[in-house]
């Protein structure tokens, strides 16, 4: 919106009797949106495999409040895993940045090719591990695995990225051990 001349979401903008009224831009706006939608096919506004973004960050949460050791409290009461609540969630992505924000998006649709919400802990870690291998996929990975630590621990921001590094570099030594499923033969 740099190079338009007219900021349209200003209240000051004053529409000059050659142009459209207010109201015509408005509802023409909103017809077109409205119309977008419904003709829209499903499948485009949900994800493939039905896991939202918020049900995905709480799920990658979990996992990292109990493995590989449960997460320390610090000076919050109870184990981490009763913090991985939806409303700390939201208070996590509402302190984060627009360009973190952006690459967390990117991590999601990463995570969500190898995961899903329905994965035990082990699968899941398997999973951020495997995710996490390549140069390309390593930012937008770390910053889903701060955000699920913001969100079990009041002492690290979304952003902060050592305590993630560290984290996964874990998940990754995890991925390429064998399956304690597998030998087992439980699957």
């Amino acid at each position: 919106m740099a190079d338009c001349p007219v900021d349209f979401l200003s209240p000051d903008v004053r529409w000059s009797s050659d142009r459209l009224p207010r109201r015509t831009v408005l509802a023409g706006t909103v017809a077109a949106a409205a119309l977008a939608t419904v003709g829209a096919p499903v499948a485009a506004a949900v994800p493939m495999s039905g896991d939202s973004d918020e049900d995905l960050l709480l799920r990658i949460a979990g996992a990292i409040a109990v493995m590989p050791v449960p997460f320390p409290g610090f000076d919050e009461r109870g184990p981490a895993i009763e913090r991985a609540t939806r409303n700390r969630l939201r208070l996590v992505l509402a302190r984060m940045n627009h360009a973190d924000r952006g690459t967390l998006f990117d991590g999601l649709d990463r995570v969500r090719r190898v995961m899903s919400v329905r994965d035990d802990d082990e699968m899941v870690v398997r999973a951020l591990g495997r995710a996490a291998t390549g140069a390309d996929s390593i930012a937008a990975i770390t910053i889903v695995v701060s955000t699920g630590i913001a969100t079990i621990s009041s002492r690290f921001e979304p952003g902060q990225r050592p305590a993630a590094e560290l984290w996964l570099d874990y998940a990754r030594r995890f991925a390429a051990l064998p399956s304690a499923v597998k030998e087992s033969g439980l699957r």
